[in-house]
């Protein structure tokens, strides 16, 4: 509720209210002007895709439209954008937005790994474009028009208004290589090419829908990857691997051992900030149990059940080291890593100072 002044305010709150007792609601609402009550409440409010989207059905992708009527056709455009739910089967689907705006932002998932369901998709699509335009809206509010709505501009705005943009489109970018298929198409099926699919992967990120809020929050953000990163090029394997891809999942498994396990801190600030719960670090720490040698494993569970003995003798090995020629202890360590690996046994340098 807005107001220029209290006493308006009081009066629209009024009204307001009076409009909420009637309704049928779980919980007795109430208004606030508190600042530390408007901040949890607004935190909640942004949740609410990546909380619905998270309990999607694994395997699918969630799509968030944004649609805008004028504010008196709302109540009838999300009544029939509820009945195409049922008609189309878009089960658990959710509508949320701006009411006071008429703006609409509804959710709903879709396999976009199985014929049939892009053309439900389609045939869906096809009828909400209807219902917008039949009620004087705009098919996108204040997210843009994107790829998915890019085909049907021409439709909402005419022919006249479209060839502008596309006059001023070629001005800009005569070559066409600046986001082709967004904003504008001339590929009515644009819409439908090169669709996200979310392959089932690991039950510790499947519920992932890759909104960054971990990404802040994540010590190695500016070395590697973020832990959206690592979830997403998890996912990339998967669909390589199952499209057969070997050259792809070949390259992405060799750079993915560094950048996505090795480099990760496993501290769980990424699980912190995650509106689903996600620790993209219970998952690192899987993958490097399953690359770890038993034995190796072994050794370094001893070591660290006696460091003040292992550090000691590291401190006699480097004062040994440093009385010996420099080049002997390096080919020694050199030939000790071509056998046990680079990563077990260090690089001796003669820059190293005595224990």
């Amino acid at each position: 509720v807005h107001a220029a002044d209290t006493d308006a305010l009081t009066l629209a709150s009024a009204a307001a209210q009076s409009h909420f007792d009637a309704l049928p609601l779980a919980v007795p609402p109430r208004l606030t002007t508190d600042a530390a009550e408007r901040a949890a409440l607004w935190h909640v409010r942004k949740g609410l895709y990546t909380a619905v989207a998270g309990a999607r059905p694994s395997g699918t992708t969630a799509l968030l439209e944004d649609i805008v009527v004028p504010v008196p056709r709302l109540l009838a455009t999300c009544e029939r954008l509820i009945e195409l739910f049922a008609e189309h089967g878009y089960e658990g689907s959710v509508i949320f937005g701006h009411a006071k705006d008429g703006n609409v932002h509804f959710l709903l998932n879709e396999r976009f790994d199985d014929p049939d369901s892009v053309a439900r998709y389609r045939r869906f699509t096809d009828d909400l474009v209807e219902l917008v335009l039949s009620q004087q809206g705009s098919l996108k509010a204040e997210h843009g028009t994107g790829r998915i709505m890019a085909p049907f501009v021409r439709r909402q705005y005419g022919d006249e208004l479209t060839d502008l943009m596309w006059e001023l489109k070629r001005l800009i970018d005569p070559d066409g290589i600046l986001n082709p298929g967004v904003v504008l198409s001339d590929d009515p099926d644009s819409y439908l090419h090169d669709l996200k699919r979310v392959p089932t992967v690991e039950s510790e990120v499947d519920r992932c829908v890759e909104c960054g809020y971990c990404e802040p929050t994540c010590p190695s953000k500016s070395i590697t990857l973020t832990p959206r990163q690592r979830i997403v090029l998890r996912r990339d394997m998967a669909w390589a691997e199952e499209q057969g891809d070997t050259e792809l999942l070949r390259d992405l498994r060799a750079d993915y051992d560094y950048d996505g396990v090795q480099t990760c801190a496993v501290d769980g600030m990424c699980g912190v900030a995650c509106p689903v719960d996600i620790n993209t670090g219970d998952l690192v720490r899987r993958l490097r149990a399953e690359q770890s040698n038993a034995v190796e494993g072994a050794v370094w569970g001893t070591a660290a059940k006696h460091w003040s003995m292992v550090t000691r003798a590291g401190g006699v090995a480097l004062t040994v080291a440093d009385a010996l020629p420099a080049p002997l202890v390096r080919g020694v360590t050199q030939l000790g890593r071509a056998v046990l690996g680079a990563d077990t046994v260090p690089l001796y340098d003669g820059g190293l100072p005595r224990g």
